[in-house]
């Protein structure tokens, strides 16, 4: 530890300019003294003693969620100090000399920043419900993203349908407009999947008022950490040229000329993936509760899934939580005319599961954390040098094989005859595909071990990763 210092005050300002580099440290201006050597911190469901003749630095960091209505305490022998969290939905911190005759420290008070931002009206108005969406400004950004080479890079767009058709006729002559050079740039330094996520999913944060402005309006704050380390993430740090963008290519109109074709491929993925029966289903294995599901979609995603949790209040006990998956629509299914409704509904539903049980599956895996390094210590049995560029964890890998496997044992109850072993078959054969050598082997055992089962898949979680371990 060091001698005692005197505090310097660091006033800084906010700025609305995101490309501005501002200083991170605002240091309170006054000092809090301490007789007996000893500080306390409190924030909602903990508290936190230190003693300075025990600290290991003379920094500490402790933080907690910021959400409305929430403040830390920070108090001595002598002084106490309440801080409210004032800045929605970005993160606050505040730096706190804390000195006694013997030492000094400095605590960082952080917030943590919000998501979301849930108004009543909007819980009351989807809690218990499951919504399925082609967002406006979602599919601004992947038509944008169709236009430049991230679409190339990720592979992850369809080339020959009758709507990619319409895209490329209104918006090819538009190549060259900087925002698709930019983002062409990005993707082609080995760059492309966050580039692409970080513009597509944050796409959702933003929406036009009624003077065809995109603004920073809707419940999400932030969808998609990339690397641009701004709230709203590549989508924000582009958005004047989005928006000139769309107004050049009169985008809206675009939008608007198929409002019809979206509404039709809502239907049909309504029909071919029915969300509240497979919600029903996973909560009654797993403690997880959620109050909404949405589901977002565009006709220019032929993969590339993922989903996200956001919740209003304290990400212990929320008021209200939310999950959103991000899929493809179901037309390269549709396709096949060989096929029955009921297996398309199967093979169509999976792609939606297997993201809404991430939201299950992956708190029950972080309670077995070290069981499961463990079980996939040998990383390289377990999946491919190319699969473990984007999984890299034996957290990660292990999560691909349960989410798929739950899914199996989904359609194991709730399928029948040929369909059934059709969905699970097909199944089995794209996680090969994808480079899980071993999960038609780990499938088997845990649909065995658990389609008789009389407790939940979470009380036995534990028991299967010891079982799993029987695989060589």
């Amino acid at each position: 530890m060091k001698n005692i210092l005197i505090p310097i005050l660091i006033i800084i300002t906010s700025s609305g300019v995101f490309a501005q580099h501002i200083q991170d440290r605002i240091t309170y201006p006054d000092t809090l003294w301490a007789k007996n050597d000893t500080f306390y911190v409190k924030g909602l469901f903990w508290d936190k003693e230190w003693s300075f003749s025990t600290m290991e630095s003379d920094t500490i960091d402790l933080g907690t969620d910021g959400y409305e209505g929430m403040a830390m305490k920070i108090w001595t022998d002598t002084d106490t100090l309440n801080i409210p969290y004032v800045n929605t939905p970005d993160e606050q911190w505040l730096f706190v000399p804390i000195a006694s005759s013997k030492d000094t420290a400095i605590y960082r008070l952080r917030f943590n920043p919000q998501n979301s931002v849930f108004t009543q009206s909007y819980i009351n108005l989807n809690i218990g419900s499951s919504t399925l969406q082609i967002p406006e400004v979602y599919e601004l950004a992947n038509i944008i993203l169709f236009l430049s080479d991230c679409s190339q890079s990720t592979q992850n767009h369809p080339t020959d349908t009758d709507y990619s058709k319409r895209v490329k006729e209104h918006f090819d002559g538009f190549r060259s407009h900087p925002l698709i050079q930019i983002l062409t740039n990005k993707c082609s330094n080995n760059n492309h999947w966050s580039t692409y996520y970080g513009f597509r999913e944050n796409s959702i944060c933003f929406e036009f008022d009624e003077e065809n402005i995109l603004r920073y309006t809707t419940p999400y704050k932030h969808v998609w950490w990339d690397n641009s380390h701004v709230r709203g993430g590549e989508f924000r740090n582009l958005l004047y040229l989005t928006q000139d963008f769309a107004k050049k290519t009169d985008f809206r109109t675009f939008y608007k000329t198929n409002t019809n074709y979206y509404h039709k491929l809502e239907n049909r993925q309504l029909k071919l993936q029915p969300i509240n029966k497979m919600w029903e289903w996973i909560e009654k294995e797993f403690p997880q509760r959620y109050d909404h599901y949405k589901i977002i979609f565009s006709p220019l995603i032929i993969g590339s899934h993922s989903t996200q949790q956001f919740y209003k209040g304290d990400s212990f006990n929320p008021a209200y939580q939310e999950c959103l998956m991000f899929v493809n629509s179901s037309e390269s299914l549709e396709s096949n005319m060989e096929y029955s409704e009921r297996l398309k509904e199967g093979l169509f539903s999976g792609i939606v599961f297997t993201e809404i049980d991430h939201n299950y599956v992956n708190p029950s895996s972080k309670e077995n954390i070290k069981a499961i390094k463990k079980l996939i210590a040998s990383k390289d049995n377990w999946a491919s040098k190319e699969v473990q560029q984007n999984y890299s964890s034996e957290y990660s890998i292990f999560n691909e094989y349960m989410t798929h496997s739950i899914f199996c044992l989904y359609v194991e109850e709730n399928y029948l005859g040929e369909t059934k072993k059709k969905i699970i078959e097909k199944r089995i054969q794209l996680m090969g595909r994808r480079g899980f050598p071993k999960f038609n082997e780990f499938n088997n055992l845990l649909v065995e071990k658990l389609k008789n089962r009389s407790i939940s898949i979470y009380e036995q979680y534990a028991i299967l990763i010891e079982a799993i371990q029987t695989i060589k």
